[in-house]
This record gives C-alpha cells, sequence and structure tokens, in this order.
C-alpha cells in the first residue's frame, strides 16, 4: 500500500550523521568528535513511571504508561528508540504511547545502550532489548497485562531491536504483533558495518533479513519510498519472506519521516498522524479478541 508524500523529516539527517560518523571513524575521527553534543538519557517522561530494568555500567530504565480506566487484563506494547544504535532519546515514540494508552494499553519505551554514551555495538543493544522484554514479561501479572496481545514496536535501529527480540523469543513469549518504523533489516552493508564496528559475522548474526522469519507474528512496516539509510528493497525483501507482512510505502519520504508533524497535501495529514492511524488500524485487527 501506498501514500503521497513530502521531504524527509530531519531524523534522516540525524542518522545519516550516525552512519557518515562512522565512516569518518574509519579515517582516524575518535569517539569525542563523533559523539560530540550527544544528550544524556531522558530518566523521567511525563505521565510515565520509571523503572530500573538492568544495570550495564548505568542504570537502564523502562518507563511505563499505564491506562487510567482500563478493567481486567490489558494488551501491552513494548517501543525501542532508533538513532543507529549510537543515540537516541527514549522520549522518540512518546506520542504514540500516549495514543495507545488512551486505547487501553499499558505502554512501556525501553532505554538500551548505545555507542555514544555506552561505548557499545549493536549486539549489545539486542541484548538489551530482550533483557527489557524480559522485564516486561516479569511483570505482566502485576500489570495485569494479557501476554497473548503484547506488541512490539520501534523505529530504524529501534526497529530492528523490536525484530530481533521478537525473533529470539521463545515461542511461548512470542509477542501478538510487530510494528516497524522504517526498520534496519539487513546490517552487512559496509556503511552500516563501519559505522557499528561489527564483523561480518556478527552483522549477519543479528540481520533480520538473513535469518528464519517463519515464526514472527503479524507485521506492519511503514516506510519511506526515498529512504536512502534503509533502502526499501531491503525492507521488501523482508516481508516477501515473513509470514504476514504488511509493508506501507510513503512515496517522496526519506528515512524518519514519520517523526514529522506538518501536514502534507498528499496524506492529508501529517506523517505522524498518518502513521499513527496505520498503527491503530492495524493493531485493531491484528491482535486477538479480548
Amino acid at each position: 500500500m501506498k501514500f503521497g508524500g513530502g521531504l524527509a523529516a530531519g531524523l534522516a539527517a540525524v542518522v545519516g550523521l550516525c552512519l557518515a560518523a562512522g565512516t569518518a571513524s574509519a579515517a582516524g575521527g575518535g569517539p569525542e568528535t563523533r559523539c560530540a553534543g550527544v544528550a544524556p538519557q531522558d530518566e523521567r517522561l511525563a505521565g510515565a513511571e520509571a523503572f530500573v530494568y538492568a544495570e550495564r555500567g548505568r542504570p537502564l530504565r523502562i518507563h511505563l504508561l499505564e491506562p487510567a480506566h482500563a478493567a481486567g487484563r490489558r494488551p501491552a506494547a513494548l517501543f525501542f528508540f532508533g538513532g543507529g544504535w549510537r543515540l537516541g532519546q527514549v522520549s522518540q515514540f512518546l506520542g504514540q504511547a500516549q495514543a495507545l494508552r488512551d486505547r487501553g494499553y499499558v505502554v512501556a519505551l525501553a532505554d538500551y545502550r548505545v555507542a555514544c554514551r555506552d561505548g557499545t555495538s549493536p549486539v549489545d543493544a539486542v541484548a538489551d532489548a530482550a533483557r527489557a522484554y524480559d522485564w516486561l514479561l516479569g511483570h505482566s501479572a502485576g500489570l495485569q497485562i494479557d501476554r497473548s496481545r503484547i506488541v512490539l514496536a520501534g523505529g530504524s535501529a529501534g526497529g530492528h531491536l523490536a525484530l530481533m527480540t521478537a525473533l529470539r523469543a521463545p515461542a511461548a513469549a512470542r509477542p501478538a504483533a510487530l510494528v516497524l518504523f522504517n526498520p534496519a533489516v539487513d546490517l552487512t552493508g559496509g556503511l552500516v558495518r563501519g559505522a557499528t564496528g561489527l564483523s561480518d559475522a556478527q552483522a549477519r548474526a543479528i540481520s533480520p533479513a538473513l535469518l528464519d522469519v517463519g515464526a514472527l507474528p503479524p507485521t506492519l512496516v511503514l516506510h519511506g519510498e526515498q529512504d536512502r539509510l534503509v533502502p526499501i528493497a531491503t525492507v521488501r525483501g523482508f516481508c516477501a519472506r515473513a509470514p504476514d507482512c504488511r509493508l506501507i510505502s510513503y512515496p517522496g519520504q526519506g528515512h524518519g519521516f514519520f517523526n514529522r508533524r506538518t501536514t502534507l497535501e498528499a496524506l492529508g495529514a501529517s506523517p505522524y498522524q498518518a502513521t499513527l492511524d496505520a498503527m491503530l488500524g492495524f493493531l485493531d485487527g491484528a491482535l486477538p479478541p479480548h
């Protein structure tokens, strides 16, 4: 499915700088130059309660939003922010989290280690994402979460983490659905490997495009057709292999377009609102009934 579009959102420049920084590193640029100006991670989010789910050189927090008036067991969603595995703020998907909370979801936004704060690689981020999911599952009873209706979601590097978490989850703990905003699915390219420091073997081991995806749940991918950082061809190939993958493509849109909140005439809404509406509509049909 396609929607019309305009210009790419500003996040493309941010992630592009991250990848370009990796290339500069190979030419001799140090971490101080590559990570200059990266802000500390948010410790608190408006309307959310923070919990430490792991200690890995610093506290890694998961931020919970709970619905005010929801009885019985509730659906849940866990979001991972983007930023090229180098930076990013846990607040990125706060708007989407609030929308789901207002529909009765328990929503979690997880921090994880990134290169510019922690000197880590995507391999470490994958491990942190799994721990965050384990924490949510471990607290599901106390939070009145219906474990058969948990969604994993994220954008770019965060979409990659949501995918890897689902792929590595045991059968009894697999999520009910995935929502992925321009997800990175193939980490074997030279630019990505140069930016992240991964060996070819490491990159292949955590590239969903190269892994068995036969057990994935219903998946929604929202992707710009002009994405130069995560070419849409990689996502089309991935979706063709997944058992139930719906790809909505947005002509004229680049990486991170879904963050843009100004209205585009072709969409009749902002990319943020258009992708939010697509996510909500998809989840209405993808999750099993209560």
